[in-house]
C-alpha cells in the first residue's frame, strides 16, 4: 500500500525540497503520455498528412495543460478529488456513466502500455514471442509498486518520481540527442482536414489528452488542502509552471516526430506496422535509439501502472460505490489488458498489436466531450470552489478547449457514418488490414459519449440546483 500512497506522500511534501510537490504529482501523470502509442500516432499522421495537424497538435497540447490545472485546482480547494465531488454532484446514473467512461480510459491507457513494450522487445531483441513478452511486462509492473513499498512512502515517493524525471529527461533529451542533425521545418501550415486526417486528428487528440488523468491528478493534490504554510494561491502558480513546463516537453517530441515523418515521407509512409518501424528507423539513425525507447517504455510503465492504481480505486469507490482491495486494483485492469493484448498478438501478430496501439488513443478521445464537462462546471462553481473559483477568461478558455474536443469528435463521426475513406473501410473489414475494434462498436461508443455529453450538458451541479431553490 506504501508504494501506492507514496504519490500522496509526494505531494504532501514528503520530499528533501518544496518543488517536489507541484513537479512530481506532475512528473508521475505526464508518464501516461510516454507510451509507445503516442509515437506511432504522431509518426503515422506526419508521414500521411505532413504538417497539416501540427497546428491542431498545440492546441490540443494547451486543451491539456489547462484541463490538467483545472483538476489540480479542484484537488487544492476542496481536499477531494473530482470524482468524489462527481459522487455528491450527480444522480447515480450519471456517476456510472462517468465511471465507465474513466475505467475506460484506464483500460485503454493499460493497453497502450502493455502493447507499447511488447512491439519495444521486438525491436530491440528482435523477439517476435509475444505472448511471452506480454505476460512478463504484466508481472513486471505489477511486481515494482510491491517491492517498492518496503521502502515507505516517503522513500518510495521520491524513488518514483525521479524514475518519471528520468524517463522524461531520456525521453525528451534523448530524442534531441538522437535525432539526425538536420533542421526541423518551423513553417506551421493552417489545419487541412479531410475524411483521410478525421481518423488521426481523433488519436492525436487521445494521445494527448487522457480522461481518467483528471481524477488521478486531482486525488493525488488534494492533501494540499491541509498546508498550513503555504497559500492556494502560490501553490496554484507552482502547478500551472510545472504543468506547463513538462506538458512542453511532451509537445516538443510530438512536434519533432510529426516534422520528421513528415520529412521522411517521400520515401515511407506509415500505413502498418512494417511501415512504421521503417519510418522510424529513417528518423532515428543511432543503433541506440532502440534501447533508449525501451528503457523509457519499461520506467514510464511502472509509473503508469501506479498511477492506474490509484485511479482504479478512486474510480472503483466513488463511482460504483464499491471498495476493492489493493491487489484487485492491481490485477483487474492489467489481467483485462494482458487477456484483450494476448488475443490480438495471437489473431494478427504485431500488425494487431500496431492497430491496437493506434485504436486506443481514438477511444479515449471519444470519452473527452462528456468526462469534461463535470471539470468544466465544478472548477466554475463558487459554491464550491469558493473565491477560488476560476476566472471568466479561464472558464471562457476551458469552453473553447471543449468546443474543440467536441468538433473533433463530431468530424470523426461523420466520416465513420457516412464517409468512404481508408481507415473508414479499414474498420468495416473491407480491407485487408487487422480489424482491431468492430465498426458496430466504434459507432455505438461513440453515440453512448454524445448522448452523455448531451444529458450532463443540461444537468446541473446538485449544489445548484439546491441554492436556485
Amino acid at each position: 500500500m506504501d508504494g501506492v500512497r507514496s504519490m500522496e506522500s509526494v505531494a504532501a511534501g514528503d520530499a528533501p525540497h518544496n518543488s517536489f510537490r507541484t513537479l512530481g504529482p506532475t512528473l508521475l501523470i505526464s508518464m501516461g503520455y510516454l507510451d509507445l502509442g503516442k509515437w506511432l500516432v504522431a509518426t503515422e499522421a506526419g508521414s500521411r498528412f505532413g504538417y497539416d495537424l501540427v497546428l491542431l497538435v498545440l492546441l490540443f497540447n494547451l486543451s491539456a495543460i489547462l484541463f490538467q490545472y483545472l483538476s489540480t485546482c479542484i484537488g487544492m480547494v476542496t481536499g477531494k478529488n473530482l470524482a468524489e465531488i462527481c459522487h455528491q454532484e450527480y444522480s447515480r446514473t450519471i456517476c456510472v456513466v462517468l465511471g465507465f467512461q474513466a475505467g475506460l480510459s484506464l483500460l485503454t491507457s493499460e493497453l497502450s502500455m502493455i502493447a507499447g513494450i511488447a512491439v519495444g522487445f521486438n525491436l530491440v531483441f528482435e523477439y517476435d514471442d509475444h505472448i511471452t513478452v506480454i505476460c512478463f511486462t504484466g508481472v513486471i509492473v505489477n511486481l515494482l509498486p510491491y517491492v517498492l513499498s518496503c521502502l515507505g512512502k516517503r522513500l518510495a515517493g521520491m524513488f518514483n518520481t525521479c524514475i518519471a524525471g528520468f524517463a522524461l529527461l531520456c525521453f525528451v533529451l534523448g530524442l534531441l540527442v538522437i535525432h539526425p542533425k538536420k533542421p526541423v521545418n518551423m513553417n506551421v501550415m493552417f489545419p487541412k482536414l479531410s475524411g483521410e486526417s478525421a481518423y488521426s486528428l481523433m488519436a492525436l487528440l487521445g494521445a494527448n489528452i487522457i480522461v481518467h488523468n483528471f481524477y488521478t491528478h486531482s486525488s493525488v493534490v488534494q492533501v494540499q488542502r491541509r498546508f498550513p504554510v503555504l497559500t492556494l494561491g502560490s501553490l496554484f502558480h507552482d502547478h500551472l509552471f510545472s504543468i506547463l513546463f513538462i506538458f512542453s516537453g511532451v509537445f516538443l517530441v510530438d512536434y519533432i516526430l510529426l516534422c520528421s515523418a513528415a520529412d521522411e515521407s517521400k520515401n515511407v509512409m506509415a500505413i502498418n506496422f512494417e511501415d512504421a518501424v521503417e519510418l522510424l528507423n529513417q528518423i532515428f539513425t543511432d543503433p541506440v535509439a532502440p534501447v533508449l525507447l525501451l528503457v523509457i517504455l519499461l520506467f514510464s510503465g511502472h509509473i503508469i501502472s501506479l498511477t492506474c492504481i490509484v485511479g482504479s480505486g478512486v474510480i472503483s469507490e466513488h463511482f460504483f460505490a464499491v471498495k476493492l482491495p489493493l491487489f484487485a486494483h492491481h490485477l483487474v485492469p492489467k489481467g483485462l489488458a494482458m487477456i484483450v493484448t494476448i488475443y490480438y498478438a495471437k489473431v494478427a501478430g504485431s500488425e494487431g498489436l500496431y492497430q491496437l496501439l493506434i485504436i486506443c488513443p481514438v477511444i479515449q478521445a471519444m470519452l473527452l466531450p462528456s468526462s469534461v464537462i463535470p471539470l468544466l462546471r465544478v472548477s466554475s462553481s463558487s459554491l464550491l470552489m469558493g473565491r477560488y473559483r476560476v476566472s471568466v477568461y479561464v472558464e471562457i478558455l476551458a469552453f473553447l478547449a471543449f468546443l474543440l474536443t467536441l468538433f473533433t469528435d463530431i468530424i470523426f463521426a461523420a466520416e465513420i457514418l457516412f464517409g468512404d475513406s481508408t481507415w473508414t473501410n479499414n474498420l468495416k473489414g473491407n480491407t485487408e488490414s487487422a480489424v482491431v475494434v468492430p465498426y458496430a462498436v466504434i459507432v455505438l461508443l461513440w453515440c453512448a459519449s454524445i448522448v452523455s455529453t448531451l444529458f450532463l450538458g443540461v444537468t446541473p451541479l446538485n449544489s445548484a440546483c439546491n441554492e436556485a431553490e
